[in-house]
C-alpha cells in the first residue's frame, strides 16, 4: 500500500462517527420508553407471627413507563411459588413517582435516581431495604438494559430484613434472597 492510500484510510477511519455503544444513555433518552425488568429470587423467609420458616421462589416484574417531566409510572407484579411449584400468592400494584423525589409506598420510602447510565430505585422496609439498578447501554438496535436487585441489611438493626409481605400482608423477615435469573428490555411506549 502506498503512503497516500494509508493516509486516506486513516482519514476515513478518523471520520467515522463514535460508536453508538460508546455513547452514554441519559434519562432524557428514556422518555416515552417502557422498561420491563424481571427477576426471580430463591428465598427463605420467616413469618414473624408464627415463626414458621419457608423456602419459595419470588418472581417479580417491574414495568416502568418513563414520561416527560421526570415522571415514572410503575406497575409491579409479584408471584410467590412454593417448592412444589404451586403458586401460593400474588400481588399487582401501581405507583407514580418523579425522578429524585422521595415517594411513600406501602411499606416505607422509595426514590428513583439516575446516574452512570443507570436508573436506580432505592426502597426501605421496616428494617433493611433494596436497591434495584437498571443499567442501560446503547446497541445498534437502540437501548439495551440489564437489572440487578439485591436486598440490603440495615446496620445496627439486628442484621435482618423486616417487611410486610405484599402477597399475604403478614410481617416477614427475609433470611436469604438469591437472584437466580433476571431479564430486562426497553421498548417505545405505545400511544
Amino acid at each position: 500500500m502506498n503512503p497516500r492510500s494509508v493516509i486516506l484510510v486513516l482519514v476515513a477511519v478518523a471520520a467515522w462517527p463514535v460508536s453508538a455503544a460508546a455513547q452514554a444513555v441519559t434519562f432524557e433518552d428514556l422518555q416515552n420508553q417502557t422498561v420491563t425488568a424481571s427477576f426471580i429470587y430463591a428465598q427463605t423467609i420467616r413469618r414473624l407471627d408464627d415463626q414458621r420458616v419457608l423456602n419459595n421462589e419470588n418472581r417479580q416484574t417491574m414495568t416502568l413507563r418513563i414520561g416527560p417531566g421526570n415522571k415514572i409510572d410503575q406497575e409491579y407484579k409479584i408471584q410467590i411459588v412454593a417448592q412444589n411449584g404451586r403458586e401460593v400468592g400474588d400481588f399487582t400494584g401501581k405507583i407514580s413517582a418523579e425522578l429524585n423525589k422521595p415517594t411513600h409506598w406501602q411499606h416505607g420510602e422509595m426514590i428513583f435516581v439516575f446516574e452512570n447510565n443507570s436508573l436506580i430505585r432505592l426502597q426501605t422496609f421496616n428494617k433493611g431495604g433494596r436497591k434495584i439498578t437498571i443499567a442501560f447501554k446503547r446497541s445498534k438496535f437502540g437501548i439495551d438494559c440489564s437489572v440487578d436487585a439485591p436486598f440490603s441489611k440495615e446496620e445496627g438493626a439486628g442484621g435482618s430484613i423486616d417487611t410486610i409481605s405484599q402477597t399475604t400482608r403478614q410481617r416477614i423477615e427475609i433470611l436469604a434472597a438469591k437472584t437466580i435469573s433476571s431479564a430486562c428490555r426497553v421498548a417505545k411506549t405505545g400511544p
